[in-house]
């Protein structure tokens, strides 16, 4: 038996543009800039390390400001990603484990699945309140495999970020990589690279997790 987890911003939605307009556009006067590798972070390191001399109380006020807006912009476009659904039929009907693992706020994972109507897929929903350090760590994606009762080995994340595929790597685990947020090209530690869902099918997942 293997299990599949999914990363959510940039896979589950291909909403890296509006993060990085909400970002570009809540904090224009603060002089700061979001590089690539920090896309997939937990918001706590990531306000740590671009407001260091904030308390965290202006970090957290900062943070929350800046997903309210980005959930306000990105409301009246929110769509799953090209493929997606079908692939969850498709696994759920064939009684593989779901799982999602994710560094970004609940409240913007509770907006996407629930704009969506796609919890019900899910077993299991990680959210990095749940471990004690956020992507790039494994703790994320090792929490999903205990709890869905699946060896890390024979776990597979699709995932779009850096730091998620560090993470899922040190976790043990195999990692499709999609190119929605960053090219291809930046991808290469992944397994397998994907321009989207519709790019690989179920014997593609089977026999990449299955791979020892």
């Amino acid at each position: 038996m293997f299990a599949v987890i999914f990363d959510m911003d940039g896979v589950l939605v291909a909403n890296a543009r509006f993060h990085e307009r909400a970002f570009a556009e809540y904090f224009s006067q603060y002089n700061v800039r979001l590089a690539p590798e920090m896309h997939g972070r937990g918001n706590n390191d990531l306000m740590e390390e671009l407001f260091p001399d904030a308390t965290d109380e202006r970090r957290a006020e900062l943070s929350a400001g800046k997903e309210a807006y980005y959930r306000k912009i990105y409301q009246p476009h929110i769509q799953p990603a090209e493929g997606l659904l079908a692939l969850l039929d498709e696994l759920k009907t064939r009684g593989i484990p779901l799982a999602v693992g994710s560094s970004a706020p609940v409240e913007n994972i509770d907006f996407v699945l629930d704009s969506l109507q796609i919890r019900s897929y899910f077993d299991v929903i990680v959210i990095a309140s749940m471990v004690e350090k956020a992507k790039p760590a494994p703790d994320i994606y090792l929490k999903a495999a205990e709890l869905l009762k699946i060896n890390p080995a024979n776990c597979l994340v699709f995932e779009d970020a850096l730091a998620g595929i560090e993470s899922a790597k040190s976790a043990g685990m195999k990692v499709v990589g999609l190119a929605s947020s960053l090219p291809a090209s930046r991808l290469t530690a992944s397994d397998r690279v994907i321009a989207g869902f519709t790019e690989i099918r179920f014997d593609d997942i089977k026999k990449l997790a299955e791979t020892k």
